[in-house]
């Protein structure tokens, strides 16, 4: 009998491999970061992803 170990694979449509690179001083890292502790996000990079999305569909409902 095989054991399986650890976790099962992330289903396609949900891997996320593409990066964006931001350059950040450490004051702006330590100011997002702590923005995003204080939001109860589980990591900066969730809560910046989900800023920015949001950002971005907002400007799309606005565009002319």
């Amino acid at each position: 009998m095989e054991i399986e170990m650890g976790r099962p694979p992330v289903p396609t449509h949900l891997k996320r491999d593409k990066r964006l690179v931001v350059m950040l001083t450490d004051l702006e890292n330590e100011l997002l970061a702590k923005a995003a502790k204080d939001a109860g996000a589980a990591s900066l990079s969730d809560w910046v992803r989900e800023l920015l999305l949001e950002a971005a569909a907002k400007g799309r409902g606005s565009s002319a």
